[in-house]
């Protein structure tokens, strides 16, 4: 069994809305991409145009990170 739970794509959808609006990288800090949710938090999301990219690629990000881990 994998010591961490496993991560829902959903949350990690609604913290990146939240980017848009409070603190970018949250999604990444969540997924557990630490470095790559400091460089969102210091640079404002790559100015908004990683966040928009996100949007469209977190939810595919999640379910990997699941599958390397040990989740289905």
């Amino acid at each position: 069994m994998p010591a961490n739970p496993p991560k829902d794509p959903g949350l990690a959808l609604v913290l990146t809305i939240i980017g848009f609006f409070f603190i970018a990288g949250l999604q990444y800090f969540y997924i557990g991409k630490y470095l790559k949710g400091f460089l969102f938090l210091i640079t404002l999301g790559f100015l908004y145009i990683g966040t928009i990219i996100s949007l469209f690629t977190i939810t595919g990000e999640t379910r990997r990170r699941n599958v390397l881990e040990g989740y289905r």
